[in-house]
């Protein structure tokens, strides 16, 4: 069966999610010299928790119960959440935030390989393979000439920080196995248990009571762990069940482009002509995973579909 194009509803989805990640690049790069990298990890876990479970609250809906889903929640808490956090946190008190941008955009090719290996339904087609890597052509671009001269003086930082887009991957292929499991009640379930890991570590290496925190402190914190960290998985969960763990993946092609741009405003960082030819390449690879992005669908009907047609039809 030929593949769906995604629906405006669903482009919008990858946009936003894509954003969100991208503010939670920015945001935590401005709290590495604030926190420490395991304080700062289970702080964005703590603040962003209740919120996680007022939304579950609010749908009416409950943690997942069933000791397998259970488990699988765990295991995907520590990728999406523990060794992301961790890793980047660590990584970014050395290299810089376009850096860390581009390690982490080797998501959507590891992605798209575990998905072939380890999933049916999700194809390696050529022309997909050929839009990843032409979108990962892009990233580099738009974000290498700045900080490439940087690579490989702190290998161990960098090592790290790519502990996290491994971990990720894993994660999100994982997910795929259980869609059964409501995304709000699996985002809620995965910070549950991803505090009940990084506060003990923060208490075991760092004291995470002796910092110091002010009040713009405090507001860049609750940004992160509001707009940077909730919003952005739970926009993923929905993502992954609407258009696949192949096609989620898309945002983080876009995550490091909108990241440059935050950089730009918040950490001035300055644009080049490079940055727009690496848009272009990106979109480009958007284009061959996605298929024809102008025969996109005017109805709703592959949101409402239920996901066993939905898996079908990728």
């Amino acid at each position: 069966m030929s593949e769906q194009a995604l629906s405006w509803r669903q482009v919008l989805l990858l946009l936003a999610t894509s954003a969100s990640f991208a503010s939670s690049v920015v945001l935590n790069k401005l709290m590495v010299t604030a926190l420490p990298p395991f304080t700062l990890a289970a702080s964005r876990v703590l603040l962003a928790l209740p919120f996680c479970l007022g939304a579950m609250l609010m749908m009416h809906r409950s943690l997942p119960r069933a000791p397998r889903d259970r488990t699988a929640v765990g295991f995907a808490s520590l990728g999406i959440i523990v060794v992301p956090y961790t890793a980047l946190a660590i990584g970014q008190q050395t290299i810089a935030s376009g850096l860390s941008g581009i390690l982490y955009s080797i998501i959507p090719l590891l992605t798209l390989l575990l998905g072939a290996l380890f999933l049916r339904d999700e194809r390696l087609g050529l022309a997909r393979f050929a839009g990843i890597a032409l979108g990962m052509v892009g990233v580099v671009v738009v974000i290498g000439p700045s900080v490439l001269g940087g690579l490989g003086q702190h290998a161990v930082a960098e090592l790290i920080t790519l502990c996290g887009p491994i971990a990720y991957a894993s994660a999100m292929v994982l997910m795929r196995r259980f869609r059964h499991i409501d995304p709000v009640s699996l985002t809620a379930g995965a910070f549950v248990a991803a505090s009940l890991v990084l506060v003990p570590l923060a208490f075991i290496f760092e004291k995470p009571l002796e910092a110091r925190i002010g009040a713009g402190v405090m507001l860049t914190l609750l940004a992160l762990a509001t707009v940077g960290t909730m919003l952005p998985a739970i926009l993923n969960y929905l993502l992954v069940q609407r258009v696949g763990a192949t096609r989620a993946a898309i945002a983080m092609f876009l995550m490091p482009v909108l990241a440059v741009f935050g950089g730009w405003a918040f950490l001035g960082e300055r644009l080049g002509i490079h940055a727009f030819a690496g848009l272009t390449l990106i979109l480009a690879g958007s284009y061959l995973v996605n298929g024809r992005l102008s025969r996109m669908k005017t109805t709703e009907s592959a949101e409402t579909r239920p996901p066993v047609a939905a898996r079908g039809a990728e």
